[in-house]
């Protein structure tokens, strides 16, 4: 232990150079060769694209990117996670020793403050977001990509003005040492005919979920979903199209050749080609007719065309795709790593329910460690400029489904059970508060801990040899004068006006 305690003392925080002033990591929208001209506006097309046709052509981050925008199945786990998990976070600083450091946290709280505030309004129109956006742009990055990139960027002063996400896929990883990895970023058209940027800067920050241990690079999440989709997106085509067919009844209309034959103009009767030209030309007159009937349409004609159903007892027992369709979307839930309650699938019961709106929430809190893990380096290094010999730490609250007044009973139990804790001295007052309130106590609060004020005081002891049935008043009033029935503290003097008052 106190070796320990002799390397706590040494530890020092080395600063290194600092990064770019305005950053060095481009955006996924900005290019440098077209700063002059608008964004390239989306066409909105993306619902037209069938991923069976082009996930030949796509990659597979291209897929998923437009994956979440078009299938309902992906859409509904993305916006399930970043809802779940959308939880408040809890930022702390603690020195060397491990000991919380309220005033630090109170200058940390003030420097976040600039990231997610605008102060200068000289700059015109800034997208400055919270710190709950902040938060949710990287959960999408983590289901995007697998893993967040994220730059601080600093002003003239070197002080902190901003975050910037980095999209993952345009990140390359150079290994000049073995497990030390160095990130370049692929961009388009760099000045110079350089399309690298070197992010070997103290003020990138990447944090991984669930990454191979093997490689570098990372995979969405949802990589597994996307062969289950293209095939669930076949059938559904097929079906259309089979529905198109047998699916609905069809109407069947019938020309009664004999009649219409009656009917040839004479100049053409013995023609035989001319007469057949006719013919068609009534039977295309009698289809024009008929193709764009409604069905709350009267249909008259003459007795030349006789109007059927060809399927009207069973037009949908062509095929039963249910057990078809019923497996996809198994397959699709697992590949999205979602419950079918989540999703809107759940058949199986209120206790099966409960389960897996559990584990969703369960997978939500996971979402948030990775995220949590990179916004305590880069508030550690915000920490470290300043000099401060610590670390910032943050935590997020747990994913929880219940409504706020159905928990009021809950936190009433853990706030007699914790309020008994901090009375015997065994959690600080800083504890109760971060576990009752995720946040430090106000400044003024009265120090509990071990004052013992959740337990009773004793009571005063009692001298049975001086105690008397008849020592309260009612008792003695009660009691004839001169009686020896029971005994009284009452002084000689008090003895002698109560005997005065009962002759009287």
């Amino acid at each position: 232990m106190a070796a320990i305690s002799d390397f706590s003392n040494l530890l020092q925080i080395v600063l290194g150079k600092s990064g770019k002033t305005g950053g060095a990591a481009y955006t996924g929208t900005f290019n440098p060769q077209q700063t002059d001209r608008t964004l390239t506006l989306p066409g909105y097309q993306e619902h037209l694209t069938d991923i069976f046709a082009s996930r030949g052509a796509d990659d597979s981050r291209t897929l998923i990117r437009n994956l979440i925008k078009t299938d309902p199945d992906m859409s509904a786990t993305v916006n399930s996670y970043l809802t779940l998990a959308n939880t408040e976070p809890m930022i702390l600083v603690r020195d060397l020793e491990g000991q919380i450091d309220k005033e630090a946290t109170k200058d940390l709280l003030k420097a976040i403050k600039l990231l997610t505030a605008q102060v200068d309004y000289t700059l015109g129109f800034q997208n400055k977001r919270s710190l709950s956006s902040l938060c949710e742009e990287m959960r999408y990055m983590i289901l995007l990509r697998g893993a967040i990139g994220t730059e601080l960027i600093l002003d003239k002063a070197l002080a902190p003005t901003d975050l910037r996400m980095v999209d993952m896929s345009s990140i390359r990883w150079y290994e000049k040492k073995p497990g030390e990895y160095k990130p370049v970023q692929e961009i388009q058209g760099g000045a110079g005919g350089s399309n690298e940027i070197s992010l070997d800067i103290p003020t990138f920050f990447v944090s991984f979920y669930r990454r191979d241990p093997t490689a570098i690079y990372t995979y969405s999440p949802f990589i597994s979903a996307i062969n289950t989709i293209a095939a669930r997106q076949q059938v559904i085509n097929d079906l259309y199209r089979i529905m198109q067919k047998t699916g609905y009844p069809r109407m069947d209309v019938a020309v009664v050749e004999e009649v219409l034959l009656k009917s040839v103009p004479a100049a053409i009767k013995a023609d035989q080609t001319a007469t057949r030209e006719w013919m068609n030309l009534r039977l295309n007159e009698v289809r024009g007719a008929i193709e764009g009937i409604r069905a709350d349409q009267a249909f008259v004609h003459f007795d030349s065309v006789t109007p059927s159903i060809i399927n009207d007892k069973s037009p949908g027992v062509g095929i039963n795709i249910d057990n078809v369709i019923e497996t996809l979307n198994a397959q699709n839930q697992a590949g999205l790593k979602t419950m079918s309650t989540v999703i809107g699938r759940g058949a199986a019961g209120i206790n099966t329910g409960s389960v897996e709106a559990r584990i969703a929430a369960m997978n939500a809190d996971e979402l948030n460690q990775p995220l949590a893990e990179t916004l305590t380096k880069m508030f550690s290094f915000i920490l470290h400029q300043t000099g401060y010999q610590g670390f910032a730490e943050v935590t997020f609250a747990k994913a929880e489904l219940r409504p706020d007044l159905e928990l009021e009973t809950m936190r009433a139990l853990k706030s007699a059970r914790l309020r008994q804790d901090l009375s015997d001295g065994i959690i600080t007052d800083m504890e109760y508060h971060l576990q009752m309130y995720g946040r430090m106590p106000p400044d003024g609060a009265p120090d509990l801990s071990g004052t013992g004020f959740m337990t009773p005081a004793p009571a005063g002891g009692i001298d049975a040899s001086k105690a008397s049935p008849n020592g309260d008043p009612l008792g003695r009033s009660l009691s004839p004068a001169g009686s020896k029935q029971s005994s009284s503290n009452a002084t000689p003097a008090q003895k002698a006006k109560l005997t005065l008052s009962f002759d009287v």
